[in-house]
């Protein structure tokens, strides 16, 4: 309803307030549209989300056990060292060294000065499979104990768990090391530094004794980290009476005590420690909703840690012993 109003000579129009109608209920309504949702990653599809989270999980399990087999490892080592280099003193000390075959298997039978390759009080443990060779360098089971008439062999690792034979290939001809038994202190000289396909060293004689090292060399520069073939050091012993060979040296090896073979016998270490890391991360998981971020890693991740750890060790076990 429209009304005029005269007002100083002005005409002004006034219009009649509007009264909003209810809308025919037959009709539809036009709603406005609020603002879209934005997808975040609780509401994409599980698939896209696995696309993403695997990938990102098995690359840092990649990194890991990369730091753990180059870095960590030899943290480990450094531990063992320790204990059987304190083990193999009190020996010494009380004249229980062993002095003749059979060993046990683990048990420190010798320890190793030198200083060109980088050995220092290195102790050598009875036997050479992938889990012995963890803790040091070991003792090839059928050969004579170090400073007996006849070959004696010794296997070490070359780049993880310390690789404490890692530098043996740098020894030059003449070159001398010391040995350390229950029976004394032997002094060997290096004869020759060989690889597969060179000529072996001449027979001994009689009167005689030869310590032969043995690691893990690459290719070539860029494979040097990642070791295919083996490597030997040969070595006269000069300095020490050579003693007579005790019975009971074996006369055979298992397959796994042999040069660049793994260890079988993780297995069952393996799938235990497969079955810890993945209750740790479930139940991180479960707390991580429970409880939060903060207070879920601080109880879980050394948890997480020490399965990682062990699941890397026992994997380690299946990789070729001298590496």
């Amino acid at each position: 309803m429209v009304a005029a109003k005269k007002a100083g000579g002005v005409v002004t129009t006034l219009e009649a307030p509007r009264v909003q109608q209810d809308p025919d209920p037959g009709l539809p309504v036009a709603v406005s549209p609020g603002p879209l949702p934005t997808r975040t990653a609780e509401t994409r599809p599980l698939g896209v989300r696995l696309t993403f989270v695997l990938p990102l999980a098995l690359s840092l399990l990649a990194v890991w056990f990369l730091v753990f087999a180059f870095v960590l490892s030899g943290l480990q080592e450094h531990a063992s060292q320790g204990r059987l280099y304190e083990r193999f003193r009190l020996q010494l000390a009380e004249e229980t060294a062993p002095l003749a075959e059979p060993v046990p298997v683990g048990a420190p039978v010798a320890m190793i000065n030198s200083p060109s390759a980088g050995m220092r009080n290195v102790i050598v443990v009875e036997g050479t499979t992938s889990r012995l060779l963890k803790g040091g360098p070991g003792h090839l089971s059928d050969t004579v104990l170090p400073g007996q008439l006849g070959d004696v062999v010794l296997f070490g690792r070359s780049t993880t768990y310390g690789g404490p034979f890692g530098r043996i290939t740098s020894m030059k001809p003449g070159e001398r090391f010391t040995v350390t038994t229950g029976q004394g202190v032997f002094t060997y000289s290096v004869e020759d530094v060989r690889f597969p396909g060179d000529p072996l060293p001449p027979l001994l004689k009689a009167n005689q004794s030869r310590l032969t090292l043995v690691t893990s060399v690459g290719g070539s520069w860029t494979t040097a980290w990642v070791p295919t073939h083996t490597a030997y050091v040969d070595a006269l012993l000069v300095g020490g009476q050579a003693q007579p060979v005790p019975a009971g040296v074996p006369s055979s090896v298992s397959k796994a005590s042999q040069p660049m073979q793994g260890d079988p016998s993780g297995l069952v270490p393996l799938i235990f420690w497969l079955e810890a890391l993945a209750a740790a991360t479930f139940a991180i998981g479960w707390y991580w909703i429970r409880w939060g971020k903060t207070a879920t890693w601080l109880a879980g991740a050394p948890i997480l840690l020490a399965a990682l750890w062990g699941t890397s060790d026992a994997l380690m076990r299946f990789l070729p012993n001298l590496v």
